[in-house]
């Protein structure tokens, strides 16, 4: 490597597969603290010339406290995302930092990588924002400020800039109430399932989601655990059977059968869901989909398959008593429920390789369900609004929300404020009134129209009510 001491402060240098000179600074004001830039000059004499103005530059800003070096946005992205990664690995950061990570990668990366940090101005972000096609939810502009902000304070915090570039807010799409799935939708959706399970691939990874949808698809419907990562985090061991005399006179309504004196409970722990807060979820076990469910992935799953074949051998199963025998052996498992059969040691993944494990299951997982939906023309309805496997904790509250007026119950079980209940589920309730308006149509006697504005009253609010089930 040639080098060449310009001064006591500015040394030149050239490495050997370079073809710049490189210019190192001595600090006037830190000890041992020197700044190495290029001068992007072939020529020792214009190096010199550059080294200088670099020396300069840097002497000026060290006695304002300015930044002294300008770094690329994509430089001061990768040193948080692998700063990140280390506290993800460690278990030190929070669940939704991964979330910033793919933010930064897949957005602001490929629009930013090239700026220098404090040449970046509100002009530039405006221009970021205007390059999208079309709006986009709120909740998906937060994850983006919130991810801008939290590297921005990074850089700040690390000398890259003096102040922090402010995100610029635009235009979100007005939130709508979401589809869910009527029973004959249902239908349609699980002859899908069964379908896809026996028409083997030859890809095994395929045949395995689409076992795991099938199973998936019933775990969702059934119970108010979000889907994605907050189901993901479900263990065998989140799960106990309670007595039917702990659940109060609403609860033991909608989720006991008169004939069963314990219930199924999933225990969400704190930091295991979406808000972060703990959460105990009955599960609606009436027609033994669920418990059902949990037994077929056990079957195929990394121990827990050891218990499976412990009580198969012993009774086939073959009564109710005999599987919950099963699952009360399973619950005192530890591993994950959600889990395709060639998984193993997935309980003991570090915690950045299990999230990233969730996530890439949970995309999976949500790419074959809308290709499935779009195959059986139940993907977006006559209006363009879309299902997915959301759609199914929609569905939940939905038929929950028609069978009791407790609007308390149904949010304290979907992890909801009453606000956000009657912002995004109460279609269900415009449901129940139209149903209601139906009967009250046909009982009532009009004393002031004819049999034939009857009829038309009764037409108007069943193709109400079938509006709303579309």
């Amino acid at each position: 490597m040639k080098e060449k001491k310009v001064d006591s402060f500015i040394t030149l240098s050239m490495r050997k597969n370079s073809k710049f000179y490189q210019v190192s600074v001595k600090s006037a004001t830190q000890k041992n603290k020197y700044y190495r830039q290029s001068t992007s000059e072939t020529e020792l004499r214009k190096a010199t010339a550059v080294a200088k103005q670099i020396a300069e530059d840097i002497f000026r800003n060290e006695t304002k406290g300015a930044v002294v070096v300008n770094k690329t946005f994509g430089f001061v992205a990768k040193e948080y995302i692998a700063k990140t990664k280390d506290r993800i690995e460690k278990g030190i950061a929070k669940d939704i930092e991964s979330e910033y990570i793919t933010t930064i990668e897949n957005k602001f990366m490929k629009f930013f990588s090239s700026y220098v940090m404090t040449a970046i101005k509100e002009q530039d972000v405006e221009e970021f924002v205007s390059q999208r096609k079309e709006a986009i939810s709120r909740t998906r502009q937060n994850t983006q400020q919130a991810s801008w902000n939290a590297l921005m304070k990074f850089a700040k915090n690390n000398n890259y800039i003096n102040n922090e570039i402010d995100f610029v807010k635009t235009n979100v799409t007005e939130a709508t109430k979401r589809l869910h799935f009527t029973k004959a939708q249902q239908q349609k959706v699980r002859t899908a399932l069964t379908n896809k399970r026996a028409n083997k691939s030859k890809n095994k990874t395929t045949n395995e989601i689409a076992e795991l949808l099938y199973d998936y698809y019933f775990l969702l419907l059934h119970s108010a655990i979000r889907v994605g990562l907050e189901i993901m985090r479900v263990r065998f061991s989140s799960f106990e059977y309670e007595q039917v005399t702990a659940l109060g006179k609403v609860e033991e309504q909608f989720f006991s059968d008169a004939d069963v004196k314990e219930y199924l409970v999933c225990y969400l722990k704190q930091n295991e869901t979406k808000t972060k807060a703990s959460r105990k979820v009955i599960i609606r076990t009436s027609s033994g989909a669920f418990e059902n469910a949990l037994l077929r992935i056990a079957s195929r799953t990394e121990k827990s398959s050891d218990i499976w074949n412990k009580h198969n051998k012993k009774n086939k199963l073959k009564t109710e008593k005999n599987k919950r025998d099963c699952l009360k052996e399973l619950f005192n498992c530890d591993e994950y429920v959600v889990r395709l059969a060639s998984e193993v040691g997935v309980s003991k993944l570090s915690k950045a390789k299990l999230e990233a494990r969730n996530k890439r299951l949970s995309e999976q997982t949500s790419k074959a369900f809308m290709k499935l939906l779009k195959d059986i023309k139940l993907y977006e309805n006559k209006e363009g609004n879309k299902r997915s496997l959301y759609s199914l904790r929609h569905t939940y509250a939905t038929e929950l929300l028609e069978e009791t007026s407790n609007g308390v119950l149904v949010a304290e079980q979907l992890g909801n404020s009453a606000v956000v209940l009657d912002k995004f589920y109460n279609k269900a309730q415009a449901t129940s009134l139209a149903s209601a308006f139906v009967g009250l149509a046909s009982d009532m006697k009009f004393k002031k129209t004819n049999k034939k504005e009857e009829q038309k009253i009764v037409e108007a609010m069943k193709q109400l009510l079938k509006n709303y089930e579309d």
